[in-house]
């Protein structure tokens, strides 16, 4: 066990111990000094072993008794944390060698930076999965132009650059980094009162950099791309759509919690779904077939990836890329109606110790 390590990697688990030793392999593979970092898993209450794979591994383990979502696994990551900087990954990633290695260099370079978002590589067994992924990657770091403004204009602006254009040269700086491969320096989100509890999955660590940014002086997060994890994506397609959901759900406690911001509309499920509506009603055919056609020209750079890629295969990407905007709005509308009630964080200010606290266990790993 590293006593004093300058870095500690959180990596949040739920029912995840047969992804969990793909991910600790990679980390025991990285180029930085075996010293210099710890591995702390935290358990969210599994009922797979998750905790004893972990152990077994050699990663410090902490056993939250019953499961109570990721940004509160988060907060008893950095509550257990022995580093000054705190980086966070997934059970389904894999960090590529020189992962840690760069974060961390970055950090020590410059003491202004706050935090980091490295990129995140969508990877799945099912190629289908894989190559729309790969050409419409939902696990992008939000650049800083999204503090320029929250106008509907400038926000619609940019919508449509991205459905002609694709998201561009990757950002410099940030607004958010992504949960999958990120790292602040631990007094930050102290100083901010951790992840907010109430965000289960999704949004809850763009939730923390609104924060941050507000605090007075603000905050600096950089984009690092040398900084790879692979995500492994689930090979079903439906599971896109079920993130989607579950971000839209994040985004409307966002908005509830923070009422100067907006929530996500997106206008081309909008505009399908009131076409469809007035050809059902109307009972007309040819509005029927323009409906269903139109996603292909309302997201033209698809039609753009048939010539490039020399394969027909991009003319379903317009479909799917319309179902995770429709799931992301049905997820706000199920947030909006849930609400949003503040909770104090349960486990960031915790003394972990295996009496003082009934629902956390901190496990030494095996000898």
């Amino acid at each position: 066990m590293v006593s004093r390590p300058t870095l500690t990697v959180v990596v949040c688990c739920h029912n995840g111990a047969t992804k969990l030793p793909i991910a600790l392999t990679s980390l025991s593979r990285q180029t930085l000094e075996p010293d210099r970092f710890e591995v702390l898993v935290v358990d969210d209450g599994s009922s797979d072993g998750t905790a004893g794979v972990a152990a077994e591994m050699g990663a410090r383990t902490l056993r939250l008794l019953s499961n109570a979502g990721l940004a509160a696994s988060r907060n008893a990551g950095v509550a257990a944390a022995r580093g000054e900087i705190v980086a966070f990954t997934d059970d389904d990633c894999e960090a590529d060698p020189m992962w840690l290695a760069t974060v961390l260099s970055a950090f020590e370079r410059d003491r202004t930076i706050d935090g980091v978002g490295g990129r995140v590589v969508p990877q799945s067994a099912n190629g289908f999965v894989r190559r729309f992924l790969s050409t419409n990657n939902p696990l992008l770091p939000l650049g800083s132009e999204l503090l320029r403004s929250a106008r509907l204009d400038f926000r619609l602006r940019l919508y449509i650059r991205r459905a002609l254009q694709g998201h561009g040269a990757p950002p410099t700086t940030l607004y958010s980094v992504v949960g999958a491969n990120m790292a602040f320096r631990r007094r930050l989100i102290v100083e901010l009162g951790g992840f907010d509890e109430q965000f289960r999955f999704g949004s809850e660590e763009e939730e923390l950099c609104l924060r941050a940014h507000r605090r007075a002086g603000g905050a600096r997060l950089l984009y690092l791309p040398d900084a790879v994890v692979t995500h492994w994506f689930d090979e079903r397609v439906g599971d896109s759509i079920r993130r989607s959901r579950a971000y839209g759900r994040g985004v409307a406690r966002r908005f509830l919690k923070h009422r100067d911001t907006r929530p996500i509309a997106y206008p081309v499920p909008a505009l399908i779904a009131t076409l469809l509506l007035a050809g059902v009603v109307g009972r007309r055919a040819r509005l029927l077939i323009f409906s269903a056609l139109a996603p292909a020209g309302a997201y033209p750079r698809w039609l753009a990836a048939v010539r490039r890629l020399r394969s027909a295969e991009p003319l379903v990407y317009p479909y799917l890329q319309l179902a995770q905007e429709a799931a992301t709005m049905i997820g706000e509308l199920d947030g909006l109606r849930r609400g949003y009630e503040p909770v104090p964080s349960r486990y960031l200010s915790l003394t972990l110790t295996e009496t003082a606290q009934p629902e956390l266990l901190d496990a030494a790993p095996a000898s």
